[in-house]
């Protein structure tokens, strides 16, 4: 991760273990942790904040807030960890950005669903293994958060590519970790089309055919 902060993180090499992907990496130890976004969709402002309890990401106690101007705060339901933003790289319009960038192009991959409600998607740590894409939907207007997955999949790209597709995004994650392959490097892991979407006001996540 490194959007909102600076990540230390160098991916080595990937093996399974404690039932799920893994890879070593180096301890990542940034000057600052907490960041926040500003988001616009139409009228409606509103801010998402990662807050480390601490100050210190590797302590894993980042806890996420929705805040509207109007003073309207949601929790996001999630376990404390280690978060970060991710780049919009792709083709989908950027509604928020990290506070305190002025530079072209430095959106972030949260976008609007219509024209009040959006997706924000986020890294989640998971040293020593790859880090796990998550999405959040929120009502831009009142600041509440609809719906919530902590986590897609791993990733083993970093920045991810969110794209657009004409129902919602796609991105790649890790769909399956390969026994045959015979080394601890991510050749041993395969990834694959994941789409994303909102379907009856949730989020639907599905691998794509």
């Amino acid at each position: 991760m490194k959007d909102g902060r600076k990540w230390g993180a160098v991916m080595l090499g990937v093996a399974l273990a404690g039932g799920g992907f893994a890879a070593e990496a180096s301890e990542p130890a940034p000057p600052d942790c907490d960041f926040r976004l500003e988001c616009q969709l139409g009228t409606h402002a509103f801010s998402v904040s990662f807050d480390s309890a601490s100050g210190e990401c590797p302590e894993d106690d980042m806890r996420v807030f929705v805040e509207t101007p109007t003073g309207a705060k949601s929790e996001l339901p999630m376990e404390p960890d280690w978060y970060g933003s991710i780049s919009n790289l792709a083709n989908g319009e950027s509604i928020c950005r990290v506070a305190g960038t002025t530079t072209p192009n430095s959106g972030v991959s949260a976008f609007a669903v219509d024209a009040r409600r959006a997706l924000v998607f986020f890294m989640k740590d998971d040293r020593p293994g790859y880090e796990h894409v998550g999405v959040a939907l929120i009502d831009a207007a009142t600041g509440k958060v609809l719906d919530v997955k902590q986590s897609l999949g791993q990733t083993k790209d970093n920045p991810v590519a969110v794209l657009k597709t004409p129902r919602g995004y796609k991105l790649r994650v890790v769909r399956e970790y390969l026994r045959e392959v015979r080394c601890d490097c991510s050749a041993a892991f395969a990834d694959d089309w994941m789409a994303v979407e909102v379907v009856d006001g949730k989020i639907r996540a599905r691998w794509m055919k």
